[in-house]
């Protein structure tokens, strides 16, 4: 078995200079898409990048008629968010019935939409309520022009 390399970056900025430098290395959130992958010997690391502890990542802000998520926000963090609840009610409804409840309490946002597999909740909410992605590198936009 090949040994894997660990990291835990202290930012956003960290992270993406240890993603660059090696391109086999998997950025992890709550490891609810990684890990199945390498179970099934779809993937061979040779390294993960833990973004568990990067507070930028999380959080949940409703400003006017714009709602934001955070990367790191759990599938139950987002199914128990009143702010989300009172704003998109659909999206805690999604949340809510995401897996069981430790796929909800570990999995991310982030991770699930990162994944894109087309049979998750998330890429369809995505592109159902035009939501904006931004990222390190660029903002992706769902809206149909």
């Amino acid at each position: 078995m090949a040994t894997i390399a660990y990291h835990r970056p202290g930012s956003v900025a960290e992270a993406a200079r240890l993603a660059a430098a090696d391109p086999d290395a998997r950025v992890i959130a709550g490891g609810q898409s990684v890990l199945p992958a390498m179970k099934l010997g779809l993937l061979i690391p040779s390294a993960f990048i833990d973004l568990a502890g990067l507070g930028e990542l999380r959080g949940i802000r409703v400003e006017g008629a714009s709602v934001r998520i955070g990367a790191m926000v759990t599938h139950a963090a987002v199914a128990e968010s009143r702010e989300i609840r009172a704003t998109l009610a659909a999206l805690s409804d999604l949340a809510e019935g995401i897996g069981d409840a430790q796929v909800r309490n570990r999995g991310t946002i982030g991770g699930s939409v990162a994944n894109s597999d087309p049979a998750a909740d998330y890429p369809a909410a995505v592109l159902a309520l035009d939501a904006t992605i931004r990222t390190n590198q660029r903002t992706i936009c769902s809206r149909r022009t």
